[in-house]
């Protein structure tokens, strides 16, 4: 069932009853804003939401919004990145802020919003920067003993395909099309839950190129004529929801049983501790997907559809670094295009 902030133990601090516009406290402004994000949001989305707001009424709770200025609202700040937390995280929390002193100003509890002179914390440019497998890592990663040879498939077709971790654990057999060499995006599995894509660009067709297609082939011969498992799909409204009958093409090695996001994460880690390969997530499996193609000097907009961004902007910021090792010499390639080379004479 889908959890509904009024039902949490922190909804004991709300007053009782219609208190005025002017006399509403930070408690109840949460609970208004809780209620609406719990209505159009995704479970796993209004779930963070809860957490992030436990901060606010833990700091506020009682007070009225009217009573609170600016500087107690960056000295809030300031102690929440003071007892450790992550500037992403601070910022998380200060969502949950702005809605909710944006819905006072909009109701006139407010004349003014202090929230639109204090800024989000500024993070470290390298914080969400990708940090993809070279080919020497992806020759280590496919050691592997062979009854786990399923879950290798899966972490190196990724490596050349380029879904996200939530994408790849929810992908079927009925998704894939082995002889025109693509698979459908059509759901993800996020925590508990299997649902389409928020963004309509994510539900897409992606091209597979040949190191992608044999693992599939492979992978195949070990699930190919495994039995449907039926699933719940949350819809894009996130509240209506449709059965499928899904043949999923990854399932865990060990138990037989669909992938979980954790469970990747985990079994991952062991991996690449046992090949002597540096800790990564799985998720570092379509930057390098990206990152190689990038390297490789595949054009930005190929890139971004396949990974199901609207425009280049995101590829261009979290996937465009060359990986040194694997770069080519570009003056070499411009004089083959240019007729000063011939193919031999570049490969040389």
């Amino acid at each position: 069932m889908r959890p509904t902030f009024p039902d949490s133990p922190r909804a004991a601090v709300f007053s009782q009853g219609g208190a005025s516009n002017a006399k509403r406290t930070v408690a109840e402004g949460v609970q208004r804003w809780m209620e609406v994000q719990c209505a159009k949001k995704a479970t796993s989305t209004s779930r963070n939401y809860q957490y992030k707001a436990n901060h606010v009424v833990d700091k506020f709770g009682k007070r009225r919004i009217a009573d609170i200025n600016k500087s107690d609202l960056e000295l809030f700040q300031a102690q929440l990145l003071k007892k450790g937390l992550s500037p992403k995280t601070v910022n998380d929390v200060f969502t949950v802020v702005r809605g909710v002193w944006g819905d006072a100003y909009a109701d006139g509890v407010l004349r003014a919003n202090p929230l639109d002179r204090i800024k989000n914390i500024e993070r470290d440019s390298d914080e969400d920067s990708a940090d993809p497998f070279t080919r020497e890592e992806l020759e280590a990663l496919s050691k592997i003993k062979s009854a786990r040879q399923q879950d290798i498939n899966m972490i190196l077709f990724d490596c050349w395909a380029g879904l996200s971790l939530s994408e790849l654990i929810a992908l079927g057999w009925d998704d894939v099309d082995l002889e025109g060499g693509t698979v459908m995006i059509r759901r993800a599995r996020v925590e508990t839950e299997y649902k389409i894509p928020k963004e309509k660009s994510r539900a897409r067709r992606v091209e597979l190129i040949d190191p992608a297609i044999a693992y599939l082939r492979a992978q195949f011969e070990i699930t190919g004529a495994q039995p449907a498992v039926p699933i719940t799909v949350v819809q894009r409204d996130n509240n209506s929801t449709k059965r499928e009958n899904v043949r999923f093409v990854f399932r865990n090695g060990q138990s037989g049983e669909p992938w979980h996001a954790s469970s990747v994460g985990r079994w991952f880690a062991g991996h690449l501790k046992s090949v002597g390969v540096r800790h990564r997530g799985p998720n570092q499996c379509r930057h390098t997907f990206a990152s190689q193609a990038l390297s490789s000097y595949v054009p930005v907009e190929w890139v971004a559809r396949q990974l199901g961004h609207t425009d280049t902007t995101m590829v261009k910021k979290h996937y465009g670094r060359w990986i040194p090792g694997d770069t080519k010499s570009l003056a070499g390639l411009v004089s083959q295009m240019m007729g000063f080379r011939t193919t031999t004479e570049l490969t040389a």
